[in-house]
């Protein structure tokens, strides 16, 4: 949950910040599209909700970054040298829904469910 956490404030910074400020234009410098900045940052922060909490909390969690991504693009309109976007919304959508796609995919994996003390596999739910 804190790893969570600390990615969501990440992001939240990130996306608030100046089109001036320096980290921004540090990352522009690596020539990377702000698409796939975008993509994976919000795969990320789908992803590792699916993973570490209970299934229904994960989901929720996973899918309201969508709302946030969404939000926080829309802020954007009001930070000096930042700009609204529909691709990004849709760079970030795209990013959820693969995080969470894959984070399913890997609790599938019998190495990564939950063990009971007899070896048996406990379903997640």
């Amino acid at each position: 949950m804190g790893l969570w956490f600390t990615a969501l404030l990440t992001v939240v910074v990130g996306e608030l910040l100046p089109g001036s400020s320096p980290v921004l234009i540090w990352l522009a410098s690596f020539g990377i599209s702000d698409k796939i900045e975008h993509f994976t940052a919000y795969f990320v922060l789908a992803a590792l909700p699916v993973l570490g909490f209970e299934t229904k909390k994960g989901v929720f969690a996973a899918l309201s970054m969508i709302l946030l991504g969404a939000l926080l693009d829309v802020l954007q309109k009001f930070i000096p040298g930042r700009t609204f976007e529909f691709a990004d919304i849709a760079a970030n959508a795209a990013g959820v829904l693969a995080g969470m796609g894959i984070a399913w995919a890997l609790l599938r994996l019998p190495v990564l469910r939950p063990r009971t003390s007899r070896g048996r596999s406990i379903p997640r739910g």
